[in-house]
């Protein structure tokens, strides 16, 4: 399990995080859909976003600062600043 600003992230965070980001990929979807945001090609836009939310259950953006972050704030409830 992945180490972020000195706590070991346990595994259900991980999981946690992991539909945290591919629930919001399909939701920038379901924005595009209602008309409330616009894109130029919302076909590619899927395509990007649903890609992207399949990435994310696979576990293949882990290493990402966001994603730990993120996995972070779910496991202990607590924001970190990464700029001064």
């Amino acid at each position: 399990m992945p180490n972020f600003n000195g706590v070991q992230l346990a595994e259900v965070s991980i999981q946690k995080t992991r539909k945290w980001f591919a629930d919001n990929a399909i939701a920038c979807i379901e924005e595009v859909k209602s008309g409330k945001v616009y894109v130029n090609d919302r076909e590619s836009y899927f395509a990007w976003r649903k890609k992207e939310a399949k990435e994310y259950m696979e576990g293949r953006h882990d290493h990402t600062v966001a994603f730990l972050q993120r996995a972070y704030f779910i496991q202990t409830g607590e924001d970190v600043a990464l700029l001064p």
